[in-house]
């Protein structure tokens, strides 16, 4: 009879072992500032627009559901005192999903739009009007990447000009990586050798930002764990 149960938990332990399945992680979001990186999807004739700084926060509404509020760091700096117009907020706003589908993503299909117009601003470079329509927004939930890496399509305005891009973003969105004698120049080892960053993901050091940004399109993961 013993050595019986002793197959059995042998048996029970070797398939547990054998399941390498990861649990769900719902869709947690990490941090707040992150960084993106914007890919031409087709010939645009806007000024180049390489990407940016994003602020990403989740908020439980009281009927249960969970929004992702998504603000570019564009729109953010063309008013200074952040001035709110009611009919056209400087966040884009989308209903997240419970669970993460079976790629590992938590899609939101549409954001509301996210428009800012002003009289003047503090920076030569930035439009006196820009508005974002965020689609297809797919949060990486894979329990190597919980929350911190994001995949969407993105149609830019500014001042009338249009532009298409695919965006991939990642936090943390605060690693420099500008070379220490050549403030100007991007140094790729920064971003390999960060501590900040997760070891598996797959980074390098985006020449127009000078962030650590996702190497390819997310999921951005090393094919191997970091030695």
């Amino acid at each position: 009879m013993t050595r019986h149960l002793l197959r059995l938990t042998t048996a029970a332990t070797l398939l547990v072992s054998c399941d390498t399945r990861q649990p769900a992680v719902g869709c947690p979001i990490q941090g707040v500032e992150w960084v993106a990186t914007y890919k031409p999807v087709e010939t645009n004739t806007c000024p180049e627009l390489p990407g940016e700084l994003l602020g990403l926060q989740k908020y439980a509404q009281p009927s249960g559901e969970q929004l992702l509020a998504l603000k570019p760091r564009t729109l953010n700096a063309m008013d200074p005192t952040d001035a709110l117009d009611p009919e056209h907020p400087p966040y884009a706003l989308g209903v997240l999903p419970a669970e993460a589908d079976a790629e590992g993503f938590c899609t939101i299909p549409l954001l509301s739009i996210a428009e800012k117009q002003v009289a003047s601003v503090p920076e030569p470079s930035l439009p006196t009007h820009a508005l974002y329509r965020w689609s297809n927004v797919r949060l990486v939930a894979l329990p190597e990447a919980p929350g911190t890496q994001l995949l969407a399509d993105l149609e830019y305005t500014a001042d009338g000009c249009t532009a298409r891009y695919e965006v991939w973003a990642m936090w943390p969105g605060n690693i420099g990586c500008a070379d220490e004698d050549s403030p100007r120049e991007p140094d790729d080892s920064l971003c390999q050798q960060s501590r900040s960053i997760p070891r598996g993901f797959a980074v390098t050091c985006d020449p127009s930002l000078l962030r650590c940004v996702p190497a390819q399109r997310p999921p951005s993961l090393r094919s191997a764990p970091a030695p």
